[in-house]
């Protein structure tokens, strides 16, 4: 008897993958595929939101600043 079968917890249930349908057995994979890639899409993301950040602050600089800080009177 193999010892060593694969499985997977889900909700508390211990499932063999050997005895999941084929179709869960893609699913799985596809969904390890997405972990296994999220953490280098969130360093990207970070790092393209630090330069979004960075040029809209240069472009922001080289407007005047003409916008008065007092409310008008009605």
């Amino acid at each position: 008897m193999n010892d060593n079968k694969q499985t997977l917890t889900l909700d508390g249930k211990i499932y063999a993958l050997a005895d999941l349908p084929q179709v869960a057995r893609d699913t799985l994979v596809s969904l390890q595929f997405v972990e296994s890639r999220l953490p280098k899409l969130r360093g990207e993301m970070a790092v393209s939101q630090t330069a979004y950040a960075r040029a809209l602050k240069a472009e922001l600089a080289q407007i005047p600043r003409t916008i008065s800080t007092t409310t008008p009177s009605p």
